[in-house]
């Protein structure tokens, strides 16, 4: 096994007693022997060919990262299958419970409930952050709309805001889009900026962050909110700068304001296994947690909650 990989594994037992949440187990205190075992198991299999098959699905603001992972990692060792899928945080958790994948991505946190299934069926989920993204609000080119506070934000996706001429902007109704409920980014959005309030009765759901960016292209007076990596690579909507207050800075979801907090809406992105991982599993999860997978996760759009000797 490559000396990076295991140097993951050590890092992550340093970052645990200096008090950093890289990688815990869900509902219980984490301990460095847990994190431990990953690098037990990493060791153990440092003579061997990793092979055999591995499932990945949940968050679809992970999938596009998730894709080049498993496009990457099946590079290196041909003799790994690793499908992947989205459909949303609640599609991996629920996949997860059922032993259908061996990886859940999501970008919010596990709920108790879902742990709940998820023991009653012999599953230990463990969590471990894997990155920090932004959630990007989104609106047509033609809206003259450049900023907007939470509130307003808040009130445009409750209903209270129905007319884009109440945020200072043109005389038209307001078209809100955004995620199904099985979205880990629609659970997000809905606890940090609805207040766990209910969306406006005809907010448009649809199944996935692309299908926003592109409904909000061919809608003048659309918004909608998206992982920040689907704003990347020349697509065609305006990105609006959020502040926390009327009286406050306006930011954008950049790098350095995600990494710095000053930009509202940030949140972790997770993956869970059952248990730490084992064999070829074990070995593709320092992967996303070393130097190459972080690399990877930034190119995409994201930006590395792992620091690591490259």
């Amino acid at each position: 096994m490559r000396s990076s990989y295991r140097n993951v594994a050590i890092y992550l037992i340093i970052g645990l007693l200096a008090g950093a949440v890289i990688g815990y187990l869900v509902e219980t205190q984490v301990s460095s022997g847990k994190i431990k075992d990953l690098q037990n198991q990493i060791d153990s299999i440092s003579t061997e060919i990793p092979r055999g098959n591995i499932v990945q699905k949940g968050s679809d603001t992970l999938l596009i990262v998730a894709q080049r992972w498993a496009e990457e990692y099946m590079n290196k060792h041909s003799a790994v299958s690793i499908s992947v899928a989205g459909g949303g945080s609640g599609v991996g958790f629920s996949a997860l419970a059922q032993k259908t994948t061996d990886i859940a991505d999501a970008s919010r946190e596990i709920k108790s409930s879902e742990i709940q299934t998820a023991k009653s069926n012999g599953v230990n989920p463990v969590e471990w952050v894997v990155g920090l993204d932004g959630i990007a609000i989104v609106v047509n080119k033609g809206n003259p709309i450049t900023e907007m506070t939470m509130e307003q934000l808040e009130k445009i996706y409750n209903g209270t805001y129905t007319n884009w001429k109440q945020v200072g902007g043109n005389d038209a109704t307001i078209i809100t889009y955004g995620r199904q409920s099985t979205s880990g980014t629609y659970d997000f959005f809905r606890e940090h900026v609805l207040h766990n309030k209910n969306f406006r009765a005809d907010n448009r759901e649809l199944a996935g962050n692309a299908e926003i960016v592109n409904s909000v292209m061919g809608d003048v007076n659309g918004i909608g909110y998206v992982g920040v990596a689907y704003t990347k690579k020349g697509v065609n909507v305006k990105i609006v700068r959020i502040k926390s207050a009327a009286d406050a800075t306006a930011y954008e979801p950049s790098v350095e304001n995600i990494k710095s907090g000053t930009y509202p809406i940030a949140r972790k992105l997770y993956i869970y296994t059952n248990g730490v991982p084992t064999g070829t599993l074990a070995d593709y999860v320092a992967f996303i947690l070393g130097p190459e997978g972080q690399q990877i996760l930034e190119e995409v759009g994201y930006i590395s909650y792992i620091k690591v000797d490259k």
